[in-house]
């Protein structure tokens, strides 16, 4: 368990106050203005209890960020066979998702033990490829078809990383991405195929692309950017030439970017703090500037780390806009919360004017 970094940019008082605002799930969830443009990593796992996910729902609305990224794993569903689902976990995404009035991005891995093609003793198993892939489809079709919530599905977390979230090369992703896009798009017509979150760019990416059919079995493109914001516009750039090259003329999202407030982790020497309250301070700096450097660049969609977590304290933990397990909000919530609630309201006001517009209305 993550130890909990103190809160930053807030005093003792309004610190509780905001702790005990973010673990209760408000009256009047889901009246919050949104943007499109931002959304919410939030790593919501499917052994989460149900008033965590409430609250990491609550929050990423109160920010105005429209869409949470959630995992939702095979195994975990199906953990003994095809014919005794377990659906609590897609159940209480279903349920935040219509209470919070939010999109739900899943993140869809974990073949379950019985089907992966790996002997019963592996590690990790569930990142393990499906010995059967029609068998694979089925599973994939049946949770789709319980969540019509979920209106993105990225399949798999950054794949590319070799034996870290996916035990398969670049043919083998190629194989899984066709299968499981072709078993979404049957369950859910209207839903749409994210690629998995690709961590820096090379032959990986360019051999899964080149595959027939790869490059029509996606709707949206994949990055995860951590980076100098002066690097961050030719990441953006750089990244959707190669996908364009392989005939993909869809959007971009970055699914994951974030940058710690813990200073020893703060790697950027434009944003280092030299004690915990500048540390906190510095994070939200570099998001402001992160965030607008992102969607200038090109950048569809950018979901930006509430929280994240590595199993013990460290720089991916720090990432967490919010301290976790202890509830508390930095000062990079705060500052992120002001763009995106910015970008909300003239998001709201095209929408008024466009309808105002419209014939008939």
């Amino acid at each position: 368990m993550p130890v909990p970094a103190r809160p930053g940019g807030v005093g003792r008082v309004s610190f509780i106050v905001l702790a005990m605002l973010l673990l209760a799930a408000p009256a009047t969830a889901g009246g919050y203005t949104t943007t499109p443009r931002l959304g919410s990593h939030a790593m919501v796992g499917p052994n989460m209890p149900p008033e965590h996910v409430d609250a990491l729902f609550g929050a990423s609305g109160r920010a105005h960020l429209s869409i949470v990224r959630a995992d939702v794993h095979a195994s975990a569903v199906f953990p003994l066979s095809p014919d005794e689902p377990r659906w609590e976990s897609v159940d209480t995404l279903r349920g935040a998702a219509r209470t919070h009035r939010l999109q739900v991005l899943g993140v869809l891995s974990g073949v379950p033990l019985w089907l992966a093609r790996c002997p019963p003793v592996t590690a990790d198993w569930w990142k393990c490829p499906p010995a059967d892939y029609a068998a694979w489809g089925r599973t994939v079709e049946r949770i789709v078809e319980r969540a019509p919530e979920i209106g993105y599905w990225e399949i798999v977390n950054e794949a590319n990383l070799s034996q870290q979230y996916f035990y398969g090369d670049a043919l083998e992703y190629a194989k899984f991405l066709r299968a499981t896009s072709a078993a979404i798009r049957r369950a859910n017509p209207k839903a749409k195929v994210v690629f998995t979150g690709v961590v820096g760019f090379g032959p990986w990416l360019d051999k899964v692309l080149s595959q027939p059919g790869v490059a029509g079995s996606f709707d949206v493109a994949n990055a995860h950017f951590r980076g100098g914001i002066g690097k961050l516009d030719d990441m953006v750039r750089r990244a959707r030439a190669d996908y364009r090259t392989h005939g993909f003329n869809g959007p971009l999202w970055v699914t994951e970017m974030g940058y710690p407030s813990d200073i020893a982790y703060q790697w950027d020497p434009g944003f280092r703090g030299t004690e915990w309250k500048s540390g906190f301070h510095a994070q939200a700096d570099y998001m402001r500037g992160a965030v607008r450097a992102l969607l200038r660049a090109g950048a569809a969609r950018v979901f930006v780390t509430l929280r994240n977590t590595e199993g013990h304290w460290g720089l991916f933990t720090s990432e967490g806009m919010i301290n976790w397990p202890l509830p508390g909000f930095k000062a990079s919530y705060a500052a992120v919360m002001r763009i995106a609630g910015r970008m909300a309201r003239r998001y709201e006001r095209r929408l008024k004017r466009t309808a105002r517009l419209r014939p008939g209305t």
